[in-house]
């Protein structure tokens, strides 16, 4: 270029020359020149749309019919439970009895007697169904008589309501065991009066086939019932208490976050738990979170929630959900906080209102508890001066100045001149720093405010007309020249939205941004001929 210019000008004087009759003594003039003029260029012209996004398939970016954009994350069974995952259901109705009986005072006669049994603290059993079972007995016979021993459950009903029995002959002086089958039967164990539940009623008939009992024969009954495989328990399941391990979920965006200040709020976000129970009963949630951020704390604040479950008979599984938002929490305020660290804990408490007497409660063979999560940041936000910095080295040092074309000195000033219209509602402004990072200081600084100004909104957060913007980068000759001192540069990006955050504005797919940039160029040439 510089070539160029020194043909250009020789040229110029030798025109201007042949046009003034004057004579000039050539000798005279200096041998040196200076050119500065001014150049722009149309550096780049376009458009930026997120419109485009709809087309790819893509289950987190969620465009609403209007266009409004949502962002939502699911992860299908986070919590899949079956009856067989509870203590408290394993042993029902598991049995152990010992009992001796003087033959002399039954003399033939029946005796009626109750196994009471214990199912776990609080726990009161009402009715079963059981799919397989057995009674294991052994009978010891005290008697040097032969005997007939049956024994008989009237509220252990087989079809057509026939009551389990068993007849078992006793040779004497002798043990015999065995079992006795409760497949397919409906146990009652409420028929007592005085307490209807956890007792099951037993007939005892003793018969000396040969022979007569003494004062000191005697019978030794050993029963033992194993906890049965049951289609459905119906009872009251008392109030265990299930404590949640605290669990400390660690985002990793603490360097992140040490870039950032400012205030940002997500202004309905949600956590939706989907759900599908065929647990008969009454369950209340206590979930606590804490989000942490240096001294800073956020806590949920949602309060003990109930879980549907069905109705049985009428019932036997139920769909439902529950939701946690800005209506029952502080989870915007926990999310916009935003966190380095959220802390879980609680609890979950069976039959959160005691005993009712109703003692209906059912659970069954295949009781299951699936559940979804789905959690949704719907793109309505507010920001206010949110500012993002980010460090990097001096890419613009030049280390040996006869290497480079171009030079500091040879630019009066370099300019970035940038028009747009802007149909977002979120505006941003821009500072480039030189910094010398060994004595902390900044050196010069490139302000740029408004490179975008956001758009206006109506009264639902939605913009309407795009908002147009003309903002100049200006990079002068003291910046070029203090940039051989700077060890790096950093960037720092400050965002507003519409009404310098006071109010949430909404993100549709059908926002874009027309721009414009030229850059503009003023070198300084001094050369000699």
């Amino acid at each position: 270029m510089l070539k160029k210019l020194l043909i250009f000008i020789p040229s110029v004087l030798l025109a201007i020359t042949g046009c003034v009759k004057e004579t000039y003594d050539m000798d005279t003039l200096s041998g040196r020149g200076h050119l500065s003029p001014v150049l722009a260029i149309s550096a780049v012209r376009g458009d930026i749309s997120i419109s485009d996004i709809n087309e790819i398939p893509n289950d987190t970016v969620v465009f609403d019919e209007d266009n409004f954009i949502r962002i939502v994350f699911r992860k299908d069974s986070v919590i899949d439970l079956d009856v067989n995952d509870f203590d408290e259901f394993n042993e029902l109705a598991s049995l152990v009895i010992d009992e001796t009986y003087l033959l002399a005072d039954a003399s033939l006669e029946n005796i009626e007697d109750t196994l009471d049994f214990d199912p776990g603290s609080g726990i009161e059993i009402e009715e079963i169904y059981i799919n397989t079972g057995v009674i294991n007995y052994s009978i010891t016979s005290v008697t040097d008589a032969l005997s007939s021993f049956t024994i008989t459950f009237p509220t252990v009903l087989r079809e057509e309501n026939i009551p389990v029995t068993h007849n078992i002959s006793l040779p004497p002086n002798s043990t015999v065991t065995g079992y006795v089958s409760l497949d397919d039967t409906e146990v009652d164990f409420s028929t007592d009066t005085d307490q209807p539940f956890n007792r099951l009623p037993v007939l005892y008939t003793f018969e000396a086939v040969s022979g007569t009992y003494s004062l000191t024969d005697m019978m030794v009954v050993h029963v033992d019932i194993p906890a049965p495989g049951y289609e459905y328990v119906k009872g009251y399941f008392g109030q265990p208490e299930e404590n949640f391990e605290e669990d400390t979920l660690d985002l990793e965006i603490e360097e992140i976050l040490d870039n950032i200040s400012g205030t940002f709020l997500l202004s309905d976000p949600s956590i939706r738990l989907e759900y599908s129970n065929s647990f008969s009963i009454p369950i209340e949630v206590d979930l606590k979170a804490t989000g942490y951020r240096d001294e800073e704390t956020v806590l949920l604040n949602l309060d003990p929630f109930s879980l549907s479950y069905p109705d049985v008979p009428a019932e036997f599984d139920i769909s439902s959900s529950f939701t946690v938002d800005r209506d029952n929490s502080d989870l915007p305020e926990l999310v916009s906080m935003p966190p380095e660290k959220v802390v879980f804990f609680g609890s979950a408490l069976m039959n959160p209102g005691g005993n009712t007497g109703t003692r209906d409660n059912y659970i069954f063979d295949d009781s299951r508890f699936i559940g979804n999560l789905e959690i949704e940041v719907p793109l309505e936000f507010r920001m206010a001066n949110l500012q993002f910095t980010d460090t990097t080295g001096n890419f613009i040092k030049i280390e040996d100045s006869s290497d480079s074309p171009a030079n500091p000195e040879d630019f009066e000033f370099l300019r970035i001149d940038i028009e747009a219209e802007n149909g977002f509602p979120l505006g941003v402004s821009l500072r480039m720093i030189l910094y010398d990072s060994l004595t902390f200081q900044n050196i010069d600084t490139v302000s740029a405010t408004d490179i975008l100004k956001p758009a206006p909104v109506d009264a639902t957060g939605r913009a309407g007309q795009p908002e147009k913007s003309l903002t100049s980068i200006e990079i002068d000759r003291h910046f070029w020249e203090s940039a051989g001192e700077a060890t790096n540069i950093i960037f720092s990006f400050t965002l507003n939205t519409t009404d310098q955050g006071t109010r949430d504005v909404k993100f549709y797919s059908d926002y874009g941004i027309d721009f414009r940039a030229s850059l503009v160029l003023k070198p300084d040439f001094r050369f000699e001929f």
